[in-house]
Order: structure tokens, then C-alpha cells, then sequence
């Protein structure tokens, strides 16, 4: 499991029934951006977000 802090940089899907989104951030010392997929209901574009997983 990995921990990291991200900005999101753009929203590729986000369903409102069912808060399933997929996303890709700004990762401090990462050159790319990263995708994360999750039930992420409030994620904006801008959003600061804490997100564990593998």
C-alpha cells in the first residue's frame, strides 16, 4: 500500500449516482501525471487529496 498527496489535473469520468471517478493528479517528484480511480465523490479539478492504495 502507497500513500500519496495529489492535485487533480483533470477528471476523465466521474459518475454522480454512484460517486466512481477516474482521475489523473499532480504528484510532487513525479514527472507523469497519475491516475486514480475510486468512489470520490467531492474530487474537483484543483483538489488536494490524501489517497492511499496499491
Amino acid at each position: 500500500m502507497i500513500k500519496i498527496r495529489c492535485v487533480v489535473e483533470r477528471i476523465t469520468y466521474q459518475s454522480p449516482e454512484t460517486g466512481y471517478t477516474v482521475l489523473k493528479c499532480a504528484v510532487k517528484n513525479y514527472n507523469d501525471l497519475v491516475t486514480v480511480v475510486g468512489n470520490l465523490v467531492d474530487a474537483n479539478v484543483g483538489s488536494v487529496l490524501l489517497i492511499d492504495g496499491n
